[in-house]
């Protein structure tokens, strides 16, 4: 791997150590990763780019299916446990995108993009992506829509800062140069009108307040990660 450092070595350790899911949880991320595959199209033969993979459901996915599978991943221990599993990765923070030595049909961003520190790292790396896009190559964005995690899309994380929803996405893939775009929201792994009717009653469940309150439980703990689970996501991709 390239470009280690040590900031790269500890970045998102509080997800690679103390965020594990439970069986179900991880089910539910299983499934959800399954569905953005699906609506990325990836051809048969094709490659995929993925930033940020984390512990590499959508990873495991492409690997399954015999997709040629490359990532970017800024934590060293989760890129080391991909490459253990037969990806190729680069261990490095994102923007810039480090160099790379082929085009891809696909690049993915799942929980990514709200991770960038502004509109300009957005459209920075939005852009790069494009750059690395064989022709007709899809850009696929998955992340949470702050018009339904409200105080949740600051509190969850502590290096949420762009804010993402459907139209700021939408807007971020036009400036980039991307045609085509299509946009859907998921909960869960669910989509369509379910989707919205349960993400708007889980948007008011009190279980972040209790997990401020009562620190120290781990069941408002579960259940607050239980509640942004099934909070609302965008799915969106544009073409090259």
């Amino acid at each position: 791997m390239a470009n280690q450092n040590k900031e790269s070595d500890a970045f998102f350790e509080h997800f690679n150590r103390g965020d594990k899911p439970t069986k179900a949880g991880a089910g539910l991320v299983r499934a959800l990763a399954r569905k953005i595959f699906k609506y990325a199209g990836v051809a048969p033969g094709g490659n995929v780019l993925e930033i940020g993979p984390g512990r590499g459901d959508f990873a495991d996915i492409c690997l399954k299916e015999g997709i040629e599978y490359s990532a970017v991943e800024a934590n060293r221990q989760m890129a080391e446990s991909l490459q253990n599993r037969g990806a190729h990765v680069v261990c490095a923070m994102a923007p810039p995108l480090p160099a790379l030595d082929k085009q891809f049909d696909t690049v993915v961003m799942i929980n990514v993009m709200e991770h960038m520190n502004d509109m300009r790292d957005a459209l920075a790396i939005t852009r790069q992506i494009r750059e690395v896009l064989k022709p007709k190559g899809r850009f696929v964005i998955c992340s949470p829509d702050y018009l339904n995690w409200r105080h949740n899309f600051f509190n969850c994380d502590f290096s949420h800062n762009y804010v993402t929803t459907r139209r700021r996405l939408e807007q971020l893939l036009v400036d980039s140069g991307f045609g085509n775009i299509k946009s859907c929201h998921l909960c869960g792994p669910m989509s369509g009108l379910l989707c919205f009717l349960i993400s708007a009653f889980v948007s008011r469940l009190p279980f972040g307040f209790l997990n401020a309150a009562f620190p120290d439980s781990k069941l408002f703990y579960k259940l607050y990660k239980g509640q942004l689970t099934f909070s609302r996501k965008v799915l969106i991709a544009g073409e090259k």
